[in-house]
């Protein structure tokens, strides 16, 4: 699923509705003077114009109506926030439960608050629903709830939680429940319209009703009524929009398809056979904020088809998927505030066995701290000797050994290199770019200096890898970034818009550093030659360009061999080198377990990408950390 694509295409949907209804408010305001107008001249055929403020007055009304209800509904929202509306719905708080589900939700909820860089919310669980559903409330941080039914903790996989969990969180990292609130304000606005002309039209006490207030109350009544409608559209459109935008959301958190996309498929076998009922009275209420309403989809209908949504997540239609009770194997532990950190910096308690995602979530905080400390380290010494351990092996001894020697003079060097070892894998790669294009503008002779280390570092043990050459190629290219932006904006000229248009000249030059790719993607270079999945990349890529048979790599090129290739490579358009990175990245995927990129992969693909100056795919960009 290319998500970021998905949400930038929701965002700019958004807007668009959003302008609909300022322009709809604008038309209904036309429409009213215009029937007014026409109703006047109908009654008083020979009048010489209009009263004084008659258009100002039609107008005022309307923009009374609408937007005082906006401002009145909204305050009324605002009473409670959050935790009223899990309330109202039959929602008890969960604290510290002994449930074993309600325990292993509120660890997903502290994962996915982490990985989408929100707070953690309240959260409630509807004891009384069977469906598959859940859903947030709340106006900010301070009353912000999360609610997931019965039927979610008892019948969805933990990774189908975490889908779950992640699509209502995407809803608070964009900003929807403020918007959500407000478009509903909006509505009750318009709706207000109607009814004060069915007020014009009802009867006095007396049982009579006056001609001239019932004609003015039928045109606010049909044309109140016809704002009503649109605006229900248009709130129904904004809310569609939105589902699309949280789900490439979870994707992104959970980096997995599979969990959001198995919830929504269950979703779909409970409306085909159960309807997705949900007990509660008032759950149509807010039907807008569930993860799926029930009933079939239209153009009231707050949610997008479920097929659709389907077919976003993973790809292809999947079919319906029965959700049937899960059996948890294993209890998971509480996780305490922070992550387990509390607990380990308390010698005097008992620290209990921390589980996967608990580790996770560990070692993602010490990575932001590191990465946190580094980047605070400004001088030019300092960045240098950042940069060369963010290439080597903090595993390796010799490299180490000869890193600390070139770090002689630095203070803390140490300490550097632990935060670099504790960098996540998806950190290093952005750190470098950063790094190298902060490098690009010191003195020609410190970074012909940093070049010259870094090659005697990677060699230090004797023996430089493929992915070690790939590193230190792409620090060469990125320090000496000027000289490089300017041989790329050579003219090319004779050559073609697709990967088929390649000359013989050129495709050579591409099968070449292809193949010394393959030895590292998408499988790491330190199995013995070429694996399976490296040739079945390939082929695969080598298919995409034009090459088709059986046909296999041959040897790796050496060193000459490679930089002549790269340049022949860097020679490509404009239009064609992305166009080969993108075929490089989506036969990786492919050719990945799962459909996931390894971080030794995707950083290849982000270093070969610098190389030949093309922008990173979004299924690429998907595998990096957005903040910081």
């Amino acid at each position: 699923m290319q998500f970021r694509q998905h949400q930038r295409a929701a965002h700019i949907r958004t807007a668009r509705l959003i302008g609909l209804f300022v322009l709809l408010l604008l038309a209904l305001s036309i429409t009213v003077n215009l029937l007014q107008a026409l109703l006047y001249k109908l009654l008083l055929p020979f009048s010489v114009g209009f009263p004084a403020l008659f258009f100002e007055t039609n107008t005022g009304l309307v923009l009374l109506f609408v937007l005082g209800g906006c401002v009145v509904e909204a305050q009324r929202l605002r009473d409670g926030g959050g935790p009223r509306v899990a309330h109202w719905l039959g929602g008890k708080e969960v604290r510290d439960p002994d449930d074993a589900t309600e325990r292993r939700l509120l660890n997903v909820v502290d994962e996915m608050a982490l990985a989408s860089g929100q707070t953690v919310p309240r959260v409630y669980v509807l004891h009384k629903e069977d469906a598959i559903n859940a859903f947030v409330a709340g106006w900010g941080p301070e009353d912000l709830v999360l609610c997931v039914t019965r039927g979610a903790l008892d019948r969805l996989t933990r990774a189908e939680l975490q889908g779950l969990v992640a699509h209502e969180f995407g809803h608070i990292k964009e900003d929807d429940l403020p918007l959500a609130m407000r478009v509903l304000s909006l509505v009750w606005g318009l709706s207000l319209v109607h009814g004060y002309g069915q007020n014009l039209m009802a009867p006095d006490d007396k049982g009579h009703v006056g001609p001239m207030s019932w004609l003015i109350g039928l045109v606010f009544s049909i044309t109140g009524w016809l704002g009503w409608m649109a605006g229900r559209m248009l709130q129904a459109a904004v809310s569609r929009q939105r589902e699309f935008l949280a789900d490439a959301s979870a994707v992104q958190f959970t980096r997995s398809r599979d969990g959001l996309g198995n919830v929504l498929r269950k979703l779909w076998h409970d409306q085909q056979v159960l309807a997705g009922h949900m007990r509660h009275p008032a759950a149509g209420m807010v039907s807008y904020l569930l993860m799926n309403e029930p009933g079939p989809a239209s153009c009231m209908s707050s949610h997008p088809r479920l097929s659709e949504r389907i077919r976003r997540v993973c790809g292809t239609v999947l079919p319906p998927m029965p959700a049937p009770l899960v059996r948890m194997d294993v209890v998971e532990p509480r996780m305490p505030p922070g992550g387990g950190l509390a607990l380990a910096a308390s010698p005097s308690l008992p620290v209990p066995a921390l589980t996967a995602a608990q580790i996770r979530q560990r070692q993602e905080a010490n990575s932001r701290e590191a990465l946190s400390r580094l980047q605070h380290l400004v001088g030019p010494t300092e960045r240098r000797v950042i940069t060369l351990a963010l290439m080597m092996d903090t595993h390796n001894e010799r490299e180490c050994k000869l890193w600390h020697h070139m770090a002689e003079g630095v203070h803390d060097a140490k300490r550097i290199l632990e935060d670099v070892a504790a960098l996540s894998p998806n950190r290093r790669v952005p750190e470098f770019e950063r790094l190298t294009a902060s490098i690009a503008s010191d003195p020609i002779e410190h970074r012909r200096t940093l070049v010259e280390s870094a090659r005697d570092l990677l060699r230090a043990d004797g023996k430089v890898s493929p992915r070690e050459r790939l590193w230190w190629l792409a620090l060469r290219h990125r320090v000496n970034e000027r000289q490089n932006r300017q041989a790329f904006m050579r003219p090319t000229t004779g050559q073609g818009h697709e990967l088929l248009d390649m000359s013989l000249d050129q495709l050579n030059h591409v099968t070449a550093l292809t193949t010394y790719m393959a030895r590292f993607i998408p499988m790491d270079e330190s199995s013995t030659g070429l694996a399976p999945t490296g040739l079945a990349w390939f082929k695969g890529v080598m298919t995409r360009c034009g090459r088709t048979g059986d046909m296999a790599p041959g040897p790796s090129p050496d060193a000459d061999a490679l930089m002549h290739a790269l340049a022949g490579v860097q020679e490509l358009s404009w239009m064609m080198r992305p166009l080969l990175l993108k075929a490089w990245v989506e036969e990786a995927v492919n050719h990945s377990k799962q459909g996931v990129l390894s971080d030794q992969t995707a950083d290849a693909l982000r270093l070969a990408a610098g190389l030949i100056d093309a922008p990173l795919p979004p299924m690429l960009e998907a595998h990096y950390p957005t903040k910081p």
